[in-house]
């Protein structure tokens, strides 16, 4: 690989080039406080939300700097690298990097001095630790200094980016004596602002320190050529009012032939400026962060083995058993941003279902407290927010016009309440009550009902749900921006919304409710069936002067994949001969070497009757890309159909390690994780390039479609179902599924090659009768042996079998 692999176990990637064609990141993170590192030590770092506790600045765009840099000097022969290579960028003798489950890892040798820095998050404490050895591999004594430096930007960066000329009056930084720490931080400037410190320091002996960026990289603040390491060799102890702010330490390392020298340096924010030394004293210690790391290692080993498989292709293992599920659970504490993210904070409300939704089964506490987060930011009127920030509260109280109005987010919350139920069984907790964001409280199986009873009463004149400022695809900003447009995607998944609340009511015996939700279902299919259906596929959205978006008749955008996949998960399409004609289109006309684009052709002028979505550039983000979310749920919709080569076949092309994305100067991206998407053909230059890569709805869904989908181990209300949709070429697989107090160890064996169907399932030695394993709640392993095959109907066909059309 040119610039770089994974190790035997693959559980770290390294990196062996730092100029790699993006710079490819790492996630570190705790409950409070997540780190973005890069492989030359590029990203950011902040406290509890991106935007308004952000700690560090970062070029989010094109040079992938400032960072966390160790300058080395060498006194002797007066000459100055980076361990890191960023940003002076000049060849060293050896350099290499690894990210690895919760710390990442640079080394290099140059002029015989061989240093180390490896990242890492405290487990419980708003810190990040750089343990750095230093050692000598020459035969002569080195006199070097080391200077560690940061960027700061203490505070919100939202602001500071529209406007910085004014912010910066608010910066102050200095050394302080009593925690022997730089500290920046600014004056509070409004009433609302709470006073927060961001500290940098060493278990080195400092000898200097600077805070003034132009004082220490001199005139223009070119970090490439930091003057005061490069020309005077030391810093000048400045401190900053009112200017940019930066951190270096100043400080000596005298090593002996062969010997070797490690120490800490920590960054950190803190609510209290009292709270430095208490920090400072906890972590500033070497033994302290061996200490940390091992612990690091360990819960991530445990983490990861919590669900495994183990399947005819090895890059499906490594993508569910260790990066996919780092991804997800990454994500899912810190969906509100990205290092291609410039000052967006917050969580998205769809984002935050659909990431709880995904984590049940690998971390149930977590998603259980971002499930609490959406029910309370529900309104009493069933509809929610767009997001919300857990220092600022409700985007649609901040007023922020661009990323509110949306129509669907109500609709994931029914979709994460009955998913966590099944997964559970505790239907207690629909009896729990929760606040609506407006004031009122009602028990959770209320909360659901009003979001489902929302969007059936909130639509159009063709009888389908208004879209507003957006369903699913947020690009179609202006469809309905004059209160009239329509979407048909979210038609469909009120039906599956609809289904999945019907299916939970009939289990609790509300006769009431299972009658209420088939009318809506009925109804919904009806409309859709007969005003959503164009002819060979169903349409999109209308517009507010009803002009239909996803049509034969339009030039541009004419083949939506997410209209097309979501009938199949809402079983509105019973047609066979429908069927038939979306499958056509999913397969061929929307096809590429990297799944299905998510419409074709890609628009290449702007119109204002749909919105942002045909300003993109061809090919990218909304506008026709290969959108790797909407490829997930195309996944899914095979296997609902038995369409087990399809579902692979997406799944395998999605992977970052896929031979189509292997020529990384194309691909550009990380080769480790989901990327949001990769650029359609639409484009005429960079039809392959991967783009957005870690925050992605991409993570939960395609692990879900690996263990609930492909290998088949749902969970449902009353228990466990085994129903593996298979490429017929495995003929052996595994999964490890914990479920409701025990683990199912499931051997699944295909020796007649079928894609689905299953001849006989022997549990914990006893042939199960059907494919449904009641729960065990026992504590133990039990062990699943599946056959599938094809065999003749012995059993009359359940009502909800019959719904679902098999091709």
């Amino acid at each position: 690989m040119k610039y770089g692999y994974f190790s035997k176990d693959g559980r770290e990637y390294v990196i062996t080039n730092p100029n790699t064609p993006r710079p490819w990141f790492n996630y570190l993170f705790n409950n409070v406080y997540h780190a973005l590192i890069s492989g030359t030590g590029g990203g950011f770092s902040y406290y509890k939300d991106p935007k308004t506790n952000r700690i560090l600045r970062y070029d989010h765009l094109s040079t992938d700097r400032p960072g966390r840099y160790i300058f080395v000097r060498d006194e002797d022969k007066k000459s100055t690298w980076s361990l890191n290579w960023q940003p002076f960028c000049e060849p060293l003798d050896k350099w290499e990097a690894t990210h690895g489950l919760g710390y990442s890892k640079i080394s290099c040798t140059h002029s015989s001095i061989a240093g180390e820095i490896t990242y890492l998050v405290a487990q419980d404490e708003p810190v990040e630790m750089w343990h750095v050895k230093i050692k000598n591999n020459s035969k002569k004594k080195r006199n070097l200094k080391i200077f560690p430096f940061v960027e700061f930007v203490s505070g919100d960066i939202e602001v500071e980016a529209c406007y910085r000329n004014i912010v910066m009056l608010y910066n102050e930084a200095y050394f302080d004596k009593e925690s022997n720490s730089i500290v920046s931080f600014k004056h509070r400037f409004k009433s609302t602002h709470k006073e927060s410190f961001s500290f940098f320091t060493t278990s080195l002996d400092i000898k200097g320190y600077d805070t003034r960026k132009e004082n220490f990289c001199g005139r223009y603040n070119d970090i490439t050529k930091p003057e005061n390491i490069l020309s005077k060799g030391k810093c000048t102890d400045t401190d900053t009012r009112g200017e940019d702010m930066i951190g270096v330490l100043e400080t000596n390392l005298k090593l002996n032939p062969g010997e070797e020298k490690e120490f800490v340096v920590l960054l950190g924010f803190a609510e209290k400026k009292s709270d430095i030394s208490t920090l400072a004293k906890k972590f500033l210690d070497v033994k302290t962060v061996k200490k940390e790391m091992a612990n690091i290692k360990d819960f991530w080993n445990q983490a990861i083995e919590k669900i495994k498989v183990k399947t005819p292709d090895p890059n499906f293992d490594l993508m569910v058993n260790v990066w996919g599920k780092y991804q997800l659970c990454a994500i899912t504490h810190w969906r509100g941003t990205s290092q291609y993210h410039g000052v967006e904070g917050g969580l998205g409300y769809r984002d935050t279902a659909q990431d709880a939704e995904g984590l049940f089964a690998l971390d149930l506490e977590l998603g259980m407290k971002k499930m609490e987060k959406i029910l309370r930011y529900q309104y009493s009127n069933g509809h929610a927010v767009a997001g919300f920030s857990d220092t600022e509260g409700s985007w649609d109280s901040l007023h922020q016009s661009p990323v509110t109005g949306k129509a669907d987010v109500a609709i994931w919350l029914p979709y994460c309440v009955v998913s966590y139920i099944k997964e559970t069984g505790d239907v207690g907790f629909l009896r729990k009550g929760y606040k609506f964001c407006d004031g009122s409280s009602a028990t959770v199986y209320e909360h659901i009902l009003r979001a489902v009873r929302y969007l059936h009463k909130t639509r159009g004149s063709h009888g389908l749900p208004l879209i507003f400022k957006a369903d699913w695809n947020d690009a179609y900003d202006h469809v309905g921006l004059g209160g009239k447009g329509e979407s048909v995607w979210l038609g469909m998944a009120l039906c599956r919304a609809a289904k999945q609340v019907e299916e939970l009511a009939n289990f609790l015996g509300d006769k009431e409710v299972v009658k209420e939700m088939r009318k809506i279902y009925k109804e919904m299919y009806e409309i859709i069936n007969k005003i959503g259906w164009d002819g060979d596929w169903y349409l999109a959205a209308f517009n507010d002067e009803g002009y239909k978006i996803g049509s034969s008749k339009n030039e541009e955008g004419k083949v939506p994949l997410n209209s097309q996949t979501w009938a199949i998960l809402s079983e509105v399409v019973t047609d066979k001969s429908r069927l038939k004609k979306i499958l056509d289109k999913i397969d061929n006309y929307l096809d590429t070497p990297y799944g299905p684009a998510l419409f074709l052709p890609s628009y290449t002028k702007f119109n204002p009757g749909i919105g942002r979505v045909t300003a993109f550039a061809e090919g990218t983000k909304e506008n026709a890309a290969v959108f790797s979310h909407a490829c997930a749920f195309k996944i899914v919709s095979d296997c609902f159909i038995k369409r087990g080569d399809k579902a692979y076949e997406t799944f395998n092309r999605l992977m970052p390690m896929n031979p189509a994305k292997a020529d990384h100067d194309k691909y550009k991206v990380e080769p480790y994780v989901w990327a949001e998407y990769i650029i359609g053909p639409g484009s005429t230059y960079r039809f392959g390039e991967g783009a957005f890569t870690w925050n992605t709805g991409t993570s939960p869904w395609m692990f879900t479609a690996a263990t609930e989908w492909i290998l088949g181990c749902r969970r449902e209300l009353e228990g466990l179902r085994i129903d593996p949709c298979l490429p017929h070429a495995w003929k052996e697989c595994f999964i490890r599924r914990p479920f409701r107090g025990a683990v199912y160890e499931v051997y699944i064996k295909n020796p007649d090659g079928v894609e689905w169907g299953t001849k006989e399932i022997i549990l914990d030695g006893k042939k199960l009768n059907g494919n449904l394993i009641k729960p065990h709640k026992d504590g133990r392993v039990h062990r699943v042996d599946v056959v599938m095959g094809r065999k003749k109907e012995t059993k009359k066909t359940t009502k909800s079998e019959k719904s679902k059309v098999k091709v």
